[in-house]
């Protein structure tokens, strides 16, 4: 408790914070050197031992002698040590800005590092001295190797002061065991030890910043070095690339020369092949026109019997039209009023066999059917066949819940034909129960 009272009247009392990391670093080794001895003396525990004599009247009292004088020497350490911690900490503040900039520049250097290597790659191919860029980026890497390994023995040293550091507090805590088992000043020896611990960790610590501070600047110099062997570098890959160029060009103009001829002697070979093959095409036309004359004499009597057929067909057609009854198509209701429609004969006699087939459904009662066939002739001519609308539009009212559908079917008839009289009675058919209901609900209303 008396350790940690003094602690921050002596961290008051320190002087202004040092503005350079150069005078950090001078003050730093004088006052390690000054108070080796007294952490030697602290931390000895032969020296401990020896004075306390094993026949003493007193053993306590020596002992509390000895504990008084550690905690003097301690808070005088502790005093120095927070001293060097500010310095310490002025100096980060003010390396801190440097180190963003080596950081930034390593950045730069990275990036054209990279750059360089890729430039690198693409010459590689064109000429054999960037071999030795390559031997180069690999004796780098050697050295980056060596400095790592470096690193890495520093590293270990550090490791096994650590553990030297561990082997001590083992020491401390075997003596603090011993004087705990002796004195009954135990909380006090245990506040002076943890105290004594904490120091050593914050001087390791200190010392650890001091060695990196180190470390970035010499690697801040390195990277200078390597920044401009780059720079170097790349005029001298520069210098390559024109001269690469100067002789790519030279090779492209013999290249086109070379063409030159090569042009002339295919277009030379292209004239006699066009020849050979305007010789062969010729041949070739006489074959086929001797072909097409074939073909189109076989396609004349092929058109001359197709004629023959449609004047035998539309002769066949007006004689039965001839010999039908007359009948009214306002009227009518059979297949043969289709002939009246203007359309092809071919249509009409396609029309008839469809109507024949629906109402040969219609009379068996597949009503159902006969609506889907009567639905596909009208679809074949919706502008002409009214006769196949007027027949779905009575196969529909024969259908439960299917007025609607017919009278649609009625409608359409009429769009047709507005004369045709079987299907106006239809509709009017159709409407009349309607109207009758209407009425009758009306009434029953009233």
């Amino acid at each position: 408790m008396l350790v940690m009272l003094l602690c921050p009247l002596s961290w008051a009392d320190e002087p202004e914070a040092v503005t350079s990391d150069t005078e950090a670093a001078a003050e730093v080794p004088a006052e390690s050197e000054a108070e080796a001895p007294a952490e030697s003396e602290a931390t000895s525990p032969a020296e401990t031992e020896a004075e306390i004599p094993e026949e003493a009247p007193d053993p306590l009292a020596e002992r509390e002698a000895e504990l008084n004088k550690r905690a003097d020497e301690l808070e005088a350490l502790a005093a120095s040590l927070a001293e060097r911690e500010a310095a310490l900490v002025d100096g980060e503040q003010n390396f801190a800005p440097r180190a963003n900039a080596l950081a930034k520049r390593i950045r730069e250097t990275d990036g054209k590092n990279t750059i360089l290597v890729g430039r690198e790659t693409s010459l590689a191919q064109r000429e054999t001295e960037i071999m030795e860029r390559e031997r180069a980026l690999a004796l780098r890497e050697t050295v980056f190797a060596q400095e790592s390994q470096k690193f890495t023995e520093a590293s270990s040293a550090l490791t096994g002061r650590e553990a030297d550091l561990a082997k001590r507090e083992a020491d401390l805590a075997a003596r603090e065991g011993e004087l705990n088992a002796k004195t009954a000043a135990k909380d006090a020896a245990d506040a002076l030890t943890a105290r004594e611990s904490d120091l050593v960790k914050r001087e390791a610590a200190l010392t650890e910043r001091e060695a990196t501070s180190n470390r970035l600047a010499a690697l801040e110099e390195t990277l200078t070095a390597k920044q401009t062997e780059l720079a170097g570098r790349e005029e001298a890959v520069a210098g390559r690339e024109e001269a690469a160029e100067e002789q790519e060009k030279k090779l492209k103009e013999a290249a086109a020369t070379v063409k030159e001829h090569e042009d002339k002697m295919a277009e030379r070979e292209a004239e006699m092949s066009a020849r050979e093959s305007e010789l062969e095409r010729k041949n070739q036309e006489l074959e086929t026109n001797t072909s097409a004359l074939t073909a189109r004499e076989a396609a004349l009597v092929n058109k001359e019997a197709e004629a023959s057929r449609r004047t035998a067909e539309a002769a066949e057609m007006e004689t039965l039209i001839k010999e039908l009854p007359a009948f009214d198509p306002n009227s009518s209701t059979e297949a043969a009023m289709i002939l009246t429609y203007p359309i092809p004969a071919a249509r009409r006699r396609e029309l008839i066999a469809m109507q024949r087939e629906a109402y040969s459904r219609y009379s068996s009662n597949r009503v159902t059917q006969a609506l889907e066939a009567y639905t596909a002739a009208y679809e074949t001519e919706p502008n002409a066949n009214y006769l196949a609308a007027y027949w779905a539009g009575l196969s529909a009212e024969r259908l439960r819940n299917r007025r609607e559908e017919a009278l649609t079917w009625a409608n359409r008839a009429l769009e047709i034909n507005p004369d045709y009289r079987p299907a106006q009675d239809l509709k009017r058919r159709l409407e009349t129960p309607a109207r009758t209901n209407t009425q009758q609900r009306r009434r029953t209303t009233r």
